[in-house]
């Protein structure tokens, strides 16, 4: 065993391999396995829906950190809790020949989802590709040597923007992918760009000029008809091409109810995260990466769905008539502020 294996296999951490590019990752994780001379567990779907856990074998000690493939519908932040969480060594695994392409994609994660099943939401495959990027201690990427440095810098810089603290890498072989030092500290999702952004601490280490990411602040809530109309223009380019958005948002028709604004190319999704009372603000902190960006053009299509002043002056009796095309949630039983408040 070379001293390069050495140190790597000496390392107290399972090895989770992840990515939508199922054959590529399939075969990364054997390289990886064989490399380390590690055993390899497969996780899919449905193992963790029967134990509610990653396989976690006891009889050797060789097999307490194993390298795992994660499958590519697999819940990724329940299968690296499981496993040991800050603690697992994440590899996200991009093939470079369609890294963008994966992101901007609008297929479902599985075809035969049934209703209720996430898995089978349009763009439910970008999403897992984004967060794949966002969980990750390291992103590697093959294929490289097919796709133009321009079109490579700017892939590096995006998926740095999406986690800015990823070890990033063009693949080698796995031990060299693995020998960096990577960061484990603080919580797995404080590890996404978003996050970093909306605390004020995101410092990219690859850059490129087509690449940027914005924090959108606006107190006042969203008007639904009008940021419906807003996200149609958004989606055809009027700020650039937006990849990735997240954060938290209020919708003026659905009063006392924080909401969380998930966005991957062409999807969108607007799920309720509670009820209060009205003391937590009325209004959006959104964070979003793409290309070829402008903040004063995104920041007017957003303001423009926001209230006018006597629509906010009118407040929320009036707000509840609003037309609003917006997928509906489940029943939520806000605490309504009163319009004096």
């Amino acid at each position: 065993m070379s001293r390069d294996n050495r140190e790597v296999d000496a390392m107290p951490r399972t090895i989770a391999i992840m990515g939508v590019c199922a054959p590529e990752r399939r075969a990364y994780a054997e390289r990886t396995a064989v490399a380390l001379e590690r055993p390899l567990h497969l996780l899919r779907f449905a193992d963790l829906r029967s134990a509610h856990a990653l396989p976690a074998p006891r009889p050797r000690a060789s097999d307490e950190h194993p390298v795992v493939d994660l499958g590519t519908d697999v819940d990724l932040i329940h299968a690296i809790v499981a496993r040991g969480g800050a603690d697992v060594e994440a590899v996200c695994l991009v093939d470079a020949r369609h890294m963008i392409g994966d992101l901007l994609d609008e297929a479902a994660l599985v075809a035969s989802a049934k209703p209720g099943d996430t898995r089978g939401d349009v763009g439910a495959r970008a999403r897992q590709a984004a967060l794949a990027l966002e969980l990750a201690t390291r992103i590697v990427w093959i294929n490289w040597e097919q796709v133009p440095t321009p079109a490579l810098a700017v892939q590096m810089a995006l998926a740095s923007h999406l986690n800015p603290s990823a070890v990033v890498r063009l693949s080698r072989d796995p031990l060299s992918d693995l020998r960096s030092p990577a960061t484990h500290e603080g919580e797995l999702l404080e590890r996404a760009g978003w996050v970093r952004a909306l605390n004020g601490a995101h410092d990219p280490y690859m850059r490129d000029n087509r690449v940027a990411t914005l924090a959108y602040e606006q107190v006042r809530p969203f008007h639904p008809e009008r940021l419906s109309a807003a996200l149609d223009r958004l989606d055809e380019g009027a700020a650039g091409r937006l990849v990735r958005s997240a954060g938290f948002c209020r919708l003026a028709s659905r009063p006392g109810i924080l909401a969380r604004w998930e966005h991957v190319g062409s999807a969108m999704w607007i799920e309720p995260l509670g009820t209060d009372d009205g003391r937590m603000g009325l209004g959006q902190e959104i964070v979003f990466t793409g290309l070829d960006m402008s903040a004063p053009r995104l920041a007017h299509v957003l303001d423009q769905a926001a209230l006018t002043d006597d629509e906010l002056a009118a407040g929320p009796s009036a707000w509840a008539t609003f037309d609003d095309p917006l997928p509906a949630w489940p029943a939520a039983q806000p605490s309504i502020p009163d319009a004096g408040e």
